[in-house]
């Protein structure tokens, strides 16, 4: 059965059919009230929709009143899905030809619930519409299913890379729209502006002479979005090249991916992504003020970070657990705010991994923290099993003095359970207070002072290459008889240097005068200096983000060590074992005689003899009580016994010791989204006066350093300049004040020139003559550099040599 003007059939539905369809529809489709849907009764006869002529309109009329509501029917239809008009009218057997204005409907009378129509006589059979038994009042007409207006929504992370506007596009807020507009107008590179800007309503239009294009929006009834309502999109004017949208703001919000994956992004680079992009140059200004911007929006803004301390270090207790993580703050008097001080750290896994499989030697350091926020983080480092550093623990402070290294000394001994101070080994420098906290809170330990900041000190007053090697050598050696010979000509080179060394206990800087417990010999806190430059590019970061990049630092190089051990060829370290294989080269410049009972004799260059016991692991020299690793007396005597020298290395270099340091792991941490909530007051950023002028990021030069191209090189102070004009010293050729009138005899040796080329002097070259004797060259003499020119080149090229000095000088006066 078909439709007039139609050629598709029309599928009649089954009682049971049209029952099952009737349930499926919504509530307010089946016998409901609303007028924009067909009306569908289960109770009419079977294969006919009886419909009344209000509920029928025609496909503009629909749209025309779909518009004068702008807050009604706002569900989104995907138009992925969305069918033609030509396929709508399809499934629903409608003629798309078919003029519905001219279709006119009668009104059908609606049958009683429960009853059928009169004409219906009880047969279960099919009514045809070809029949006569269809009353003229029956009109069928076909379903239509209700369409939901398609509206664009505005997807900031990916539309305002590029934005284009549509009208009836939805935007969640004015501002999200002024920011569109803004993007729009720079990547089109136009020039545009708010005729219209209030917190109800935008209008944004181009500021160019004749071009129509404009855009305005506002919100819709239910104040919670912000809808296109008119649009011109249509630009008629040419590009721009000055925008005065392009701000700091806008070029770090566009390029903080860029900022995020190369944090050292100059402003060359910069500049020149943004003349590709925009076409547009920024100056250096607006490049500090964008790369700031970024920065915080990358790692947060200073105040946030501090108030986010408490979260931080419960979610890493959380994730670490056993470690230390303690925060120290102040209370001011009558304000009830938290001031910040102090935070220290120990991780559980850097606790246990000293504790198992490090010497008990630890290096304590302080530098400078770069941001805003001015401050100290103090460190200490301890000597893994293969020679290398291993931190243990780090704190930031507000300043380095004795009450902060002692609030730092004190948890530091809590964690690593140092009760008994007996066998463990500071060494550090003269830091404020450091020297006085470590002889109050471990008292019976060693201490050790840093020889290299020793030197720095020494060499103020005192200088010469030869009483900084004295110095060195007084520090190097293991005996005291070599400590007393090396002092003693120090004494023959400066008896104020050697006054001056005296004074100061050899027990803190001399290899002479150390206990052997802590296996360990080292004459400088290298380990601290070099894990500051491991974390030199931290150094200039917020809270937060500084001690996360340090935790980072710290887990993955765990990770590295654990991966490297598997790769060692031997049963110590690689650089121990270097060490071993130099002992043994040198080892051949000693002669060995046994003794008996393992003892050894051995004799080495010169008058130095020293006696060895294997089997006691001992050397007169005490270089292998220092390190225990054989020296060079006991490496020859081992060679000479046959015995393999790895064997006699101490168990700390072995790589079960250094497995042991590095087993244990660093867990990370989740995201601020993630961390546990504390009932604690928000942490303020502690008080900080800005000092005048440009922040200092370059540590200060000793004094014979300088600086030059961004490399470091000794100062000349000690070189003796010889000026080569006359061989006198003090100043060189360029800075020489004797340069008027210079005698031929003094003058250097100069290279070849070519024909009438102009030598060193400004002469030229046949104005020189042939010289015989040195009492001709007497008589001659000549002009200054700085008068020598074109014509006074020509006069002295004219003047007859044969003449006195004083014609020469009158001639060239009238010249």
């Amino acid at each position: 059965m078909q439709l007039p003007g139609h050629g598709r059939p029309l599928q009649l539905l089954s009682d049971a059919d049209l029952m099952m369809f009737g349930e499926m529809l919504p509530t307010d489709m089946v016998d409901g009230e609303d007028d924009d849907a067909v009306r569908v009764n289960t109770d009419d006869p079977i294969g006919y929709i009886n419909a009344s002529n209000k509920h029928i309109q025609s496909p503009g009329k629909r749209v025309a009143n779909e518009e004068l509501s702008e807050s009604e029917n706002e569900e989104i239809v995907d138009s992925k899905y969305e069918q033609d008009p030509e396929d709508i009218a399809a499934d629903t057997c409608v003629d798309p030809t078919t003029n519905w204005d001219s279709l006119k409907v009668p009104e059908i009378p609606r049958a009683e619930t429960g009853s059928r129509s009169d004409k219906d006589d009880g047969s279960d059979d099919l009514r045809s519409l070809d029949g006569s038994d269809i009353d003229e009042q029956e009109v069928e007409v076909p379903c239509r299913r209700f369409i939901k207006k398609h509206y664009h929504e505005f997807n900031p992370t990916h539309n305002l890379q590029n934005p284009v506007f549509k009208l009836r596009m939805q935007f969640g807020n004015a501002d999200m729209f002024r920011k569109a507009v803004r993007v729009h107008a720079v990547t089109n590179r136009k020039a545009m502006k708010f005729s219209k800007n209030d917190p109800n309503r935008v209008r944004a239009v181009c500021k160019a002479e004749g071009c129509k294009w404009f855009v305005f929006a506002s919100w819709l009834s239910d104040h919670r979005t912000f809808k296109v309502k008119s649009l011109q999109d249509e630009h008629t004017c040419a590009m721009v090249f000055k925008n005065k949208f392009v701000t700091s703001r806008m070029i770090a919000e566009k390029y903080v991916d860029q900022w995020r994956a190369n944090p050292e992004w100059n402003f060359s680079g910069m500049s020149q992504q943004l003349r590709v992009d925009t076409n547009v140059d920024a100056s250096l200004w607006q490049y500090y003020r964008a790369r700031m911007t970024a920065r915080e929006i990358i790692q947060g803004s200073v105040k946030d970070q501090y108030a986010k301390l408490w979260q931080y270090c419960a979610e890493l207790r959380r994730m670490n657990p056993g470690s230390s993580v303690i925060m120290k703050c102040s209370v001011e008097d009558g304000v009830d705010t938290l001031k910040f001080e102090r935070l220290y750290i120990c991780l559980a896994a850097l606790k246990k991994g000293w504790k198992e499989g490090c010497r008990p030697i630890l290096g304590l350091d302080g530098c400078f923290i770069k941001g805003f926020h001015k401050g100290q983080l103090l460190t200490v480092v301890g000597i893994d099993a293969n020679n290398q550093m291993y931190h243990v623990a780090y704190a930031l402070v507000e300043s380095e003095c004795r009450q902060t290294w002692f609030w730092f000394l004190e948890l530091l001994a809590s964690d690593l359970g140092i009760n008994n101070c007996h066998g463990i080994v500071w060494i550090n420098d003269k830091q404020k207070g450091l020297v006085d906290a470590i002889r109050e809170l471990f008292p019976h330990s060693e201490h050790r002072f840093c020889v290299k900041h020793l030197h720095n000190n020494f060499k103020v007053q005192h200088k010469g290459l030869m009483l900084k090697q004295n110095l060195w050598a007084a520090a190097k050696t293991t005996t005291e008889q070599g400590f007393k010979r090396h002092m003693e000509r120090m004494r023959i080179e400066s008896e104020a240097a050697y006054q001056w060394l005296a004074d100061k206990d050899p027990v803190y800087w001399s290899r002479a005068f150390f206990k052997e417990t802590a296996l360990c010999d080292v004459l400088c806190k290298n380990m601290c200096e070099a894990f500051n430059l491991a974390i030199l590019h931290a150094r200039d970061k917020p809270v937060i983000t500084l001690m996360e990049m340090i935790r980072n630092y710290l887990m993955k190089r765990l990770v590295r060590k654990r991966s490297e051990a598997d790769k060692w060829h031997h049963q110590i370290g690689p650089k121990v074992f270097k060490y071993v294989k130099k002992l043994k080269l040198e080892s051949g410049n000693c002669y060995s005689e046994y003794s008996g009972h393992y003892v050894y004799q051995v004799r080495g260059l010169g008058d130095d003899q020293f006696v060895v016991d294997i089997d006691k692991r001992t050397c007169a020299c005490k270089k292998w009580q220092l390190i225990g690793i054989p020296c060079i007396h006991g490496m020859s005597a081992l060679l000479s016994s046959n015995r393999d020298s790895l064997d006699y290395v101490d168990n700390v270099y072995k790589k079960d010791a250094f497995l042991k340091a590095y087993n244990p792991v660093i867990y990370g941490i989740n995201g601020p989204s993630m961390w546990p909530t504390t009932i604690e007051r928000p942490v303020q950023c502690p008080e900080f006066k800005k000092q005048r002028g440009r922040p200092k990021k370059v540590r200060k030069l000793q004094s014979d350093e300088v600086r030059v191209g961004g490399r470091l090189k000794l100062r000349r102070n000690y070189i003796v300049v010889t000026c080569k004009k006359y061989g006198q010293q003090g100043h060189n050729r360029t800075t020489c004040d004797k340069s008027d009138i210079l005698n031929f005899c003094d003058l250097p040796n100069r290279k070849k020139t070519k024909k009438n080329q102009t030598l060193k002097f400004g002469q030229p070259k046949k104005c020189l003559p042939r010289l015989e004797s040195v009492q001709e060259v007497k008589h001659l003499t000549f002009l200054p550099q700085k008068q020598f020119g074109t014509s006074t080149s020509k006069s002295m090229s004219s003047a007859p040599f044969g003449k006195e000095e004083e014609d020469v000088e009158d001639e060239n006066k009238k010249k």
